[in-house]
């Protein structure tokens, strides 16, 4: 496939995985859902990260995805019950839950 070494390994040093994520808050604006994506990146590299938004009133919804550059970073994740997400920009702390995804390592 490729010929250069350093493309070839490039090519091959990770497996991406895809997360769904799920919030017990209503995310107001985009400064809480980076926030939650800023916590979530602590666990690894994040290639790719959203909070769908309902198409007609553009809120966002309580639900969302991310891919992770590393399947083990996913899996660390996905292993915590409960994440607890404390920020002057949430009225109490949120709380999220990790799965997952179907199609892991997909993009939508």
């Amino acid at each position: 496939m490729f010929k250069s070494p350093v493309l070839r390994m490039a090519a091959t040093s990770f497996v991406p995985s895809k997360i769904f994520i799920h919030s017990r808050s209503n995310m107001m604006n985009i400064k809480q859902a980076r926030e939650v994506f800023k916590k979530i990146s602590t666990y690894g590299e994040l290639i790719e990260y959203r909070f769908q938004r309902c198409p007609e009133s553009k809120r966002y919804l309580r639900y969302g995805y991310a891919t992770f550059k590393h399947a083990e970073d996913a899996n660390k994740i996905v292993a915590e019950e409960f994440i607890k997400i404390e920020s002057p920009l949430f009225n109490e702390p949120c709380e999220i839950t990790c799965h997952l995804s179907a199609n892991r390592g997909q993009s939508h």
